[in-house]
C-alpha cells in the first residue's frame, strides 16, 4: 500500500512539473521546437547524470536484459513528440493535447492482454470522467464544431491519435522495464537516448540566440525532464498502467492553472468545471487503487 501512495504522488508531483511547459515556453525566444526539444532534453538528462554520480549510484544506469524495450522507450519518446508536434501545426494546440491524452482509453484496452491487468468498473468511470474534464479544459472558444476535411487538417489528426496510443505504449513499456531496470536507468538511458536522436536540431539556432534563452532553456529541462520525467517513470513502475494513465490528466490540468496564475490567462467557467471533474477522476483513481492495496 506504501509503494502504491509514493507511486500516485510521483506521478502528480511529475504531472504538475510537466504542467510548467507553458512558462517555460513564454519565456524562450526564436528558437525552433525541435532546438528547444533538444536543449530540454540535454539539461534533464545532465541533471540525472549529476544526480547519479552525486549519489554513486552508477550501478543504476547498468545495461541488463530487455535492452530493446529500454531502447524502443527512448525511440518512441521522440517520435511521439514529433507525431505531438505536427498535430499542434495542422490543426491547434487543443485538439492535439486532448488526442494526446487519450491515452487511458489505449491503456484501459490494451493493459489487460500486455500486463495482463483487470479492468475495474470505477476505472472506466473515472476515465470518462476525465476525458470529458480534459474536453472542457481545452475546448477552444468556438467550440469543435466545424472541424475540418482538408486532407493536411485531417493527417494532422490522425497524427494526435497515433501520439496518444505512442504516450499509452510508452506507460505500458515501464511496467515491462521495471523487474529489470531501477527507475534512474530507465530515466537516464530512454531520455538519454532520445537527446541523442534530436542532437541533429542541436546546432539549428545561432549562438548569441542559444546564450540569451540558456538560463530558462537550462531551467527547462531539469524542471521537466530532469525532475518531472524521473518522477513519472518512478509513478508509472510502481501503479498499474490504467492507474497511471489516468493520474497523468492532471499534467493539462495544472498547465492550466500555472497560465492562470502566473501568465494571467483568462479562466473560462467550463475550464474550472474541467479542472473539477479531472481532480475528481484522480481521487477516486487513487482512492480504489489504494483500497485495493489494503484490503
Amino acid at each position: 500500500m506504501l509503494e502504491g501512495k509514493k507511486g500516485h504522488l510521483a506521478i502528480l508531483l511529475g504531472c504538475v512539473l510537466y504542467g510548467t511547459t507553458g512558462i517555460f515556453l513564454a519565456h524562450i525566444y526564436e528558437m525552433s521546437i525541435p532546438s528547444m526539444i533538444f536543449y530540454r532534453l540535454f539539461f534533464g538528462v545532465l541533471l540525472i547524470l549529476l544526480v547519479i554520480l552525486a549519489t554513486g549510484n552508477i550501478s543504476q544506469i547498468k545495461l541488463r536484459k530487455k535492452k530493446k524495450l529500454l531502447a524502443l522507450q527512448g525511440i518512441l519518446t521522440v517520435v511521439n513528440m514529433f507525431f505531438y508536434f505536427y498535430c499542434v501545426k495542422t490543426t491547434c494546440f487543443s485538439i492535439a493535447i486532448l488526442l494526446e491524452y487519450t491515452s487511458p482509453i489505449y491503456v484501459m484496452i490494451a493493459s489487460p492482454f500486455i500486463l495482463k491487468e483487470k479492468i475495474a468498473r470505477e476505472s472506466i468511470y473515472s476515465m470518462i470522467l476525465a476525458i470529458a474534464g480534459v474536453i472542457l479544459v481545452i475546448r477552444p472558444e468556438g467550440g469543435f464544431s466545424g472541424l475540418q476535411t482538408d486532407p493536411i487538417y485531417l493527417t494532422g489528426i490522425l497524427a494526435g491519435i497515433i501520439s496518444g496510443i505512442l504516450a499509452a505504449t510508452l506507460i505500458m513499456n515501464i511496467r515491462l522495464m521495471k523487474d529489470e531496470y531501477p527507475e534512474m536507468g530507465i530515466a537516464f538511458w530512454s531520455m538519454g537516448l532520445s537527446c541523442l536522436l534530436m542532437t541533429p536540431f542541436a546546432f539549428n539556432t545561432p549562438w548569441n540566440i542559444l546564450t540569451e534563452n540558456l538560463n530558462v532553456l537550462a531551467s527547462f529541462g531539469a524542471v521537466s525532464v530532469g525532475m518531472g520525467a524521473f518522477l513519472t517513470i518512478i509513478g508509472f513502475s510502481q501503479v498499474e498502467a490504467q492507474t497511471g494513465s489516468l493520474l497523468s490528466l492532471i499534467e493539462p490540468v495544472s498547465g492550466v492553472l500555472f497560465d492562470v496564475t502566473l501568465l494571467g490567462v483568462h479562466l473560462g467557467t467550463n475550464v474550472f468545471i474541467g479542472c473539477i471533474l479531472v481532480l475528481i477522476s484522480a481521487f477516486l483513481v487513487s482512492l480504489r487503487n489504494l483500497g485495493s492495496k489494503g484490503t
